[in-house]
C-alpha cells in the first residue's frame, strides 16, 4: 500500500505549478501527476483548483512571517529579515506566486480573488506593524509603496532577466532601517 501524500507536499507542488504556468495554465491533472496521485484522489483533498489558491498563499505567508524577530524589541532586524525573505523568494523564483495569481484569477473565481487580497493585505500589515514599531511615518503607505516596488521589480526579471531593479528596490527598502552596523560601528539613523 502506498503512503498517503502529505497535504503540505501537494500545496508546495501547486505553488510551483502556479508560479510556472499561472492560474489558468496550471491544472489539477498536472498537479496529480507531480505528486503521484490519480486526479480523482486529488479532488477528494481539494475540490477545485480554486480551493488550492488559499492554501498556497497561506503556506507562502506562513513561510514569510514564521520566526520573524519581534519588531517591538528590534524593528530594524525584523524589517531586514522580512525584506530579505521577500527579496530571496523573488530572486530565486523570478516572481511572487501571489502576484502571479493576482493577474490570473478573475471574478469567476471569487474565493481565489479573496485569498490573493488577504495575502497581500497580510504582508502589508506585517510590514506596517514593523514600521510602526520603528516610528516610520506613514507606516501603512510606506509598507504599501515598498511592497509595490519589490513586486513591480519582478517585471524586469520576467521580461528581461534583469534583477537590478529588484536589487535597487531592496536597497531602498533596507535604507528605511538605516545602514547595517558592523562590530564596533555606531548606528546611524536614516535621514
Amino acid at each position: 500500500m502506498r503512503e498517503p501524500v502529505p497535504l503540505r507536499d501537494i500545496v508546495i507542488e501547486a505553488r510551483e505549478l502556479f508560479r510556472e504556468y499561472g492560474y489558468e495554465g496550471a491544472s489539477m491533472r498536472d498537479l496529480a501527476g507531480r505528486v503521484g496521485l490519480r486526479p480523482q484522489s486529488l479532488y477528494t483533498r481539494f475540490p477545485s483548483k480554486e480551493a488550492l489558491v488559499s492554501e498556497v498563499l497561506a503556506l507562502t505567508l506562513e513561510e514569510m512571517l514564521e520566526g520573524l524577530p519581534d519588531p517591538d524589541r528590534n524593528w530594524r532586524n525584523a524589517w531586514r529579515t522580512l525584506i530579505g525573505r521577500i527579496a530571496q523568494t523573488l530572486e530565486n523564483h523570478g516572481r511572487c506566486v501571489g502576484l502571479h495569481l493576482a493577474y490570473g484569477v478573475t471574478s469567476a473565481t471569487p474565493e481565489a480573488q479573496k485569498a490573493v487580497r488577504v495575502f497581500f493585505k497580510s504582508v502589508q500589515e506585517a510590514m506596517t506593524r514593523i514600521l510602526r514599531s520603528g516610528k516610520i511615518a506613514p507606516p501603512a503607505a510606506t509598507a504599501a509603496d515598498t511592497l509595490a516596488q519589490l513586486e513591480g521589480a519582478t517585471l524586469w526579471i520576467a521580461t528581461e532577466g534583469d534583477n537590478r531593479p529588484l536589487k535597487r528596490a531592496v536597497r531602498r527598502a533596507l535604507h528605511l532601517a538605516g545602514p547595517v552596523r558592523r562590530c564596533g560601528e555606531k548606528a546611524e539613523l536614516p535621514s
